[in-house]
């Protein structure tokens, strides 16, 4: 009976590590079998604290007592904030083991070989095809070489006014337009099927952005169907695979969650996950690289400005919603639902390999960009300035803007389709 007693002392004594608060009710009990022997009594011993003594307490008795105080006492601990259902953060450990091991079995890109400087473009390679080569896509910078080569081929004259470019249909004969590439063609048809002169703007209203963007995705589409799966892969399969999961896995969390306000958990789930990964992906494929010139050029920030506030409005929208969940269900499945999220935007430029072909057609590239870089480009600087016709259409000159080497004429068209939609 001294031992059942010195527990009771115990368990009393946890309760009163706090002097300020102070017992309001008490309840005594004694879990059954329940004798009538078995007595609690209160023991006032003049401390301040409350006691309680138990007597005849038999095996496989316990003791509970329960107390009460006034509101404002007892906060809940910083270390609780995310609650007990930290078994949703299963969700995205095992994603990233998918991509991990996904990553892990596709291995590394082919290491560069030995560069050797060319004197000439890698064979059949148009200045549009070396750009996507090198870059696994199309944009504003892979039109303008294609504007610069139709002008080097003599189908067509460029003209700028006042940051603008004019563009006249020449009539070339049939043996140069049979040597242009399928889709140095097509964007020759597409710029002249309204008449024998257009006009480009820089990209700023929605109809310039609209229309650039157009002939970004022609050429896209063109250079997809010839080169894509020969220098490079995407490993789609994983990555569709990866985002399906992430979708069933987040929608059925969503649908068997458990708080406050759980009726549009499913909504947010969705919208949020269709938001994020849409926006992630115009982020990398299209803002990115438009910075990316943005720098190169030293102008064209302030075309950026409408890009960046449409990515600030719907980064907002998917806080905000997220917020939302962390009230209605809790912190852990917005986390959660937030990390399934990036997971997917981090891992899946990372599955993207080059090919053995695509690495030799990359050394090869890197040759005679060597020469470009060394070689032509004081020339060209030096015949085409800025804000007049070029001079010197050189045959290089489609190359020397596909590959970003300095050239105030060149860097200047392609400053005009900064924003000009990217495609990868």
């Amino acid at each position: 009976m001294r031992q059942t007693a010195g527990l009771a002392g115990v368990g009393l004594a946890v309760l009163c590590f706090c002097s300020a608060i102070r017992a309001d009710t008490a309840q005594r009990g004694v879990s059954s079998p329940r004798r009538t022997e078995t007595e609690m009594e209160r023991v006032d011993d003049g401390g301040g604290t409350v006691t309680y003594r138990a007597t005849h307490v038999a095996p496989r008795q316990s003791l509970s007592l329960a107390v009460t105080w006034p509101a404002g006492f007892v906060h809940a601990s910083k270390f609780s904030l995310m609650g007990g259902d930290k078994r949703l953060l299963a969700a995205p450990g095992l994603l990233f083991l998918f991509y991990l091991v996904a990553w892990l079995r596709i291995g590394p890109d082919p290491k560069p070989g030995t560069v050797v400087t060319r004197y000439e473009p890698p064979d059949g390679l148009s200045a549009a095809a070396v750009r996507y080569a090198v870059t696994t896509g199309s944009d504003g910078r892979t039109f303008a070489a294609v504007i610069a080569a139709l002008a080097t081929r003599g189908c067509l004259r460029v003209e700028p006014q006042d940051g603008k470019y004019k563009l006249s249909r020449l009539m070339s004969d049939r043996a140069a337009e049979a040597k242009l590439a399928p889709e140095e063609k097509r964007i020759l048809r597409m710029l002249f099927e309204d008449g024998a002169v257009i006009e480009l703007t820089p990209a700023m209203d929605e109809r310039n952005n609209a229309q650039n963007t157009r002939y970004v995705a022609a050429i896209q589409q063109e250079l997809s169907k010839r080169l894509a799966s020969l220098y490079f892969t995407r490993h789609a399969g994983v990555i569709a695979l990866g985002v399906l999961a992430t979708f069933v896995a987040a929608l059925w969390l969503a649908a068997t969650a458990q708080g406050r306000d759980s009726s549009g958990a499913m909504f947010f789930t969705m919208w949020i996950l269709f938001a994020g990964l849409t926006t992630g992906l115009l982020f990398e494929v299209s803002f990115l690289p438009a910075c990316k010139m943005a720098t190169l050029s030293g102008t064209g920030w302030l075309r950026l400005l409408p890009g960046i506030a449409a990515l600030a409005a719907f980064a907002s929208v998917i806080v905000y919603m997220l917020l939302e969940l962390a009230k209605g269900l809790s912190l852990t499945f917005s986390i959660m639902l937030a990390t399934l999220l990036l997971l997917n935007l981090i891992w899946g430029p990372q599955l993207k390999r080059r090919t053995p072909q695509g690495r030799q057609i990359l050394d090869q590239i890197a040759g005679f960009q060597l020469f470009l870089e060394k070689v032509e480009k004081d020339r060209l600087e030096r015949l085409n300035s800025v804000g007049e016709a070029p001079e010197m259409l050189d045959e290089h000159l489609p190359y020397v803007i596909a590959l970003e080497v300095r050239e105030a004429w060149g860097d200047h068209l392609a400053q005009t389709f900064l924003i000009a939609g990217v495609m990868r």
